[in-house]
């Protein structure tokens, strides 16, 4: 999903919250607002501004206007704004709070990568892997975050998330590996090696699981994979380290 032309269009009255609705927005997998369960129809636009300010929180209305439509002079960005701001608070009364220079989401607008982002932070720095669901985490992947979006500010988020995701699961991994678990491990470090097919790290991590679970072959041929795909992408061997783990395997 790209920028789009802007037409500008006046801002109208803030709509409140209906009592007891429920306001939802999904950005995990595909884009929609939901209220009460029932997804809204929204146009790109509101989709847009809404998205972003998820990702980047309370901003000033010409941070907004340049971000979306990059293209436009700043008069006709900030008119595609008010557009914006205007059919939202009309479409989703009480999901946007705004002044006279800034825009933010409500708090009435749960937000799952919110949700997402808060479980990874916690994954990746907790010390025993029971404070986390291993499972859940190496089952999931990396977060779809905007599938299909190819704005600069939208892959740039999902490189941070892909990041976030990739630091939380090896460090669960690590925990598991540490806490007596290393097929959990080996889940985990397997699931890091799909989003990041060249950090060593997480094939340290297998190998070691492998060899805990007494499977040699297994690590042998991680190893060996690892080594075809670093020397083939970017012309490297790998570490002393992780030689050794498999320097015994190696010479049998």
């Amino acid at each position: 999903m790209t920028h789009e032309p802007c037409p500008a269009s006046g801002p109208g009255p803030v709509h409140e919250l209906v009592r007891g609705q429920v306001l939802q927005l999904r950005m995990l997998g595909s884009c929609a607002v939901l209220r009460d369960g029932v997804v809204v129809d929204l146009g790109t636009r509101q989709l847009r501004l809404l998205a972003a300010l998820a990702l980047f929180g309370r901003r000033a209305r010409p941070f907004l206007g340049g971000l979306l439509w990059p293209s436009c002079t700043e008069a006709r960005a900030l008119g595609s704004l008010r557009a914006a701001v205007f059919a939202v608070q009309h479409q989703v009364p009480g999901a946007l709070t705004a002044d006279g220079h800034d825009l933010a989401l409500s708090t009435a607008l749960a937000v799952d990568v919110h949700g997402l982002r808060a479980r990874l932070v916690a994954a990746a720095g907790a010390e025993a892997p029971t404070a986390v669901d291993a499972a859940e985490l190496a089952t999931a992947g990396v977060p779809p975050l905007l599938p299909g979006w190819y704005d600069d500010w939208v892959l740039a988020e999902q490189e941070r998330m892909r990041s976030l995701y990739v630091h939380a699961a090896e460090h669960t991994a690590a925990l598991c590996l540490a806490h007596g678990d290393p097929s959990g491990a080996a889940t985990l470090a397997e699931a890091v090696r799909g989003a990041d097919p060249l950090r060593e790290s997480a094939v340290r991590l297998l190998v070691r699981s492998h060899l805990a679970l007494g499977n040699p072959a297994a690590a042998l041929r991680d190893f060996r994979r690892y080594c075809t795909v670093a020397a083939a992408e970017t012309g490297t061997a790998p570490s002393d380290e992780l030689v050794r783990l498999v320097d015994a395997v190696i010479r049998r």
